[in-house]
């Protein structure tokens, strides 16, 4: 059952990709999740409030600075939205293609520009062969910095309002600060792990 219009909804999610997923803000971007809101990954768990979600998100994409996100397309039903990623990485060789995986998110909107919860899918084999891939990638380079130059070339040709200004240059909200990258398990102190299956 649909609360709000579709049209409030739609800007929301402008809002909410533009905010974190293309400028990177991801403090301003776990402050549009609800008090009580809940963000699960079915790798990495459960978080609960903005807090949490703020130190998730800065952690694990400053473990991985190569990594952005270029939307694919998204549906907007009732009070969801579900929207396909490609999570992908500059190559460092100009001319060669990006390397990417996919996943899938269902964000829940709660009204005044919030959400009240998101949910995130990919498979682990898919930001494995990504991972090997890129790692490869740097060695043929000989380029084991180009991560740190934080390149975003190439949003894809799919949604055309999901990308940066002509100019932008990436400074996610997490440069300069005190932030410890989630790169395993061990590295998190919060949250509640997803049991194994």
């Amino acid at each position: 059952m649909t609360t709000w219009s579709r049209d409030e909804i739609e800007q929301a999610f402008r809002h909410y990709f533009m905010t974190g997923i293309v400028y990177e803000d991801w403090t301003a971007w776990s402050r549009l999740f609800t008090d009580d809101a809940t963000y699960h990954d079915h790798f990495w768990g459960t978080f609960h409030g903005p807090r949490e979600v703020e130190r998730f998100l800065e952690g694990t994409m400053s473990g991985a600075c190569h990594v952005y996100s270029a939307l694919k397309w998204y549906v907007i039903g009732d009070d969801r939205v579900i929207y396909e990623v490609f999570n992908r990485a500059d190559h460092p060789m100009a001319g060669r293609p990006p390397i990417e995986f996919p996943s899938i998110q269902v964000i829940c909107y709660a009204g005044n520009g919030k959400w009240k919860s998101e949910e995130d899918w990919w498979v682990m084999a898919d930001m494995v062969r990504m991972r090997n891939q890129w790692l490869a990638a740097l060695e043929e380079a000989g380029s084991p910095d180009f991560a740190q130059q934080l390149s975003r070339r190439d949003w894809g040709p799919w949604v055309d309002w999901a990308r940066p200004a002509p100019g932008h240059v990436a400074k996610p909200s997490w440069v300069g600060k005190n932030v410890a990258p989630i790169l395993r398990f061990k590295d998190m102190d919060f949250g509640v792990r997803t049991p194994p299956m």
